[in-house]
C-alpha cells in the first residue's frame, strides 16, 4: 500500500510497547539459539551411541536421546514460532511479506511438524533399547544411521533462517525485480 505521495504505508497489524517487543526478540531469539544448541547435543548423543563399544555409554546415549530431547525440542520449536509470528504481525516485514520471513516460517512449521512424524518414533525406540540394555537384554539391530540426518537437516535450516534474520536477503514476496528498482 501507498500513500498519496508514492511512499510506502505502514501496515503494521500489532502495536506492542516497546519494551514488550524487545522482550519478545528476545524471547525469539533464546527459544532459536536453544533449538540449535538441543539439535547439537542431540547429535553428539547420537555420534557417541554410534561409535562407541561400552554398553553403558550406549544407554545413557539411549536413554537421554528417549527421554530427554523430544520435549524441549517441541518446546522451543513452538515457541520460536509463536514469538516469530507475534514479531512478524508487530512489524514492517509482516509475516509473508517479505521473501525471507516466509521461508524461516516454512523451515519453522516444517521443522515442528518433522520432529512429530517422523523422529518422534524413533526417539521412542532409543528409549526402549535402552529399558533393554538396563535389563540386560539384547536390544537387536538398531538403525541410529537414520538418527543422524535429523539433527543435521534441523542444524542447517536453523542456522540458514539465522543468516535470514540477519542479512533479510530478497524483496517482498510478489514483487518483480522491475517493479521494486
Amino acid at each position: 500500500m501507498t500513500t498519496i505521495s508514492g511512499t510506502p504505508r505502514s501496515t503494521v497489524r500489532l502495536r506492542l510497547p516497546r519494551g514488550l517487543r524487545r522482550g519478545i526478540v528476545l524471547a525469539h531469539i533464546v527459544t532459536s539459539i536453544s533449538w540449535l544448541g538441543i539439535d547439537i547435543v542431540m547429535a553428539v548423543l547420537i555420534f557417541t551411541a554410534l561409535f562407541t563399544d561400552d554398553p553403558y555409554l550406549r544407554l545413557i546415549s539411549y536413554g537421554a536421546l528417549g527421554r530427554a530431547i523430544f520435549w524441549p525440542l517441541i518446546c522451543t520449536a513452538v515457541l520460536s514460532l509463536i514469538s516469530g509470528l507475534l514479531l512478524g504481525w508487530s512489524s514492517k516485514y509482516g509475516v509473508v511479506r517479505y521473501t525471507w520471513v516466509l521461508i524461516k516460517l516454512i523451515l519453522n512449521v516444517v521443522l515442528g511438524t518433522l520432529l512429530i512424524i517422523s523422529l518422534n518414533p524413533g526417539l521412542i525406540e532409543l528409549a526402549e533399547a535402552g529399558r533393554q540394555i538396563f535389563a540386560g537384554r539384547p536390544t537387536g539391530d538398531l538403525d541410529l544411521q537414520t538418527l543422524i540426518f535429523p539433527p543435521i537437516v534441523s542444524t542447517s535450516c536453523l542456522l540458514f533462517a539465522g543468516f535470514l534474520a540477519v542479512f533479510k536477503p530478497w524483496g517482498r514476496v510478489g514483487v518483480s525485480r522491475r517493479r521494486a528498482s
